[in-house]
């Protein structure tokens, strides 16, 4: 299934990459990977810019969380419908967001972070037992717990990192957007960390692949897990091999077209 609209925009004088990001409600981080931007100060004056604002959803579950970790999304369900779709944040490689199902164990608003030893020694930052609520505070003003030890959803006091790999290995939500988020989960609510880099789907006459940079170097081949895909659906005797290889290739993270012409 194919959600969401075909966006763009076109830089004007003095705009910048996070003002345009602000404008249309996606990180900046989204912005540079779907349009191969380098150094977000350099944006050219009237250059045409994608806004990924389109997206493949992965397989949907009846009720609960799917957080796929190279599209750095949440997707969340309830009653078999969508219900919200979050921006996120997730583990540094070194330090990556486990992969797997979990239950949703706890709920805490204007949590205090206990900093494990281990945080300390590999960050060399000093050690600090607890930190209490407030703007130093890493987990930011929610905190939502999961069956899979040390790794929560939380709020963020690093805005900038969501669309990144920058946390200890749970995933952030962004300050204007936890809140709502919190407010939906229940404790008990099922969800899985995933790791989809290539989604394909049918749409409107359409093949559309929607590819993702291998953010832990987990996917080593992304042409078999594309045909892998494509197959699976019925569609890859209808597909440019070589239109899909140049998908897979740039991975912007944006819905393409690869039928044959």
């Amino acid at each position: 299934m194919v959600i969401g609209a075909e966006s763009f925009h076109r830089v004007a004088a003095g705009e910048t990459l996070s003002s345009i990001a602000r404008r249309h409600g996606v990180p900046a981080a989204f912005l540079m990977r779907a349009n191969h931007i380098e150094n977000p100060d350099l944006i050219r004056i009237a250059r045409l810019l994608i806004v990924p604002s389109r997206m493949i959803l992965p397989a949907a579950p009846e009720n609960g969380l799917v957080v796929n970790l190279p599209e750095y999304r949440l997707f969340f369900f309830r009653a078999g419908k969508l219900l919200a779709i979050y921006p996120v944040g997730i583990g540094r490689t070194d330090w990556q967001t486990p992969l797997g199902a979990f239950k949703v164990t706890s709920r805490v608003r204007n949590p205090s972070w206990r900093m494990t030893e281990n945080i300390a020694r590999r960050e060399n930052n000093g050690y600090r037992e607890i930190v209490p609520p407030g703007p130093d505070n890493p987990l930011g003003d929610y905190w939502v717990g999961t069956s899979i030890e040390s790794t929560g959803l939380h709020g963020t006091n690093q805005p900038g990192s969501i669309g990144l790999a920058m946390s200890h290995g749970c995933v952030r939500l962004a300050p204007g957007q936890v809140g709502f988020f919190f407010s939906q989960v229940r404790i008990g609510d099922p969800g899985e960390f995933i790791y989809e880099p290539v989604k394909a789907a049918a749409w409107g006459g359409r093949i559309l692949i929607e590819a993702h940079p291998d953010v832990y170097g987990l996917c080593p081949d992304f042409e078999a897990r594309a045909r892998a895909r494509l197959e699976g659906l019925g569609l890859w005797e209808r597909v440019d091999p070589e239109r899909l290889r140049r998908v897979l290739a740039e991975r912007r993270g944006v819905p393409t077209p690869v039928e044959k012409r």
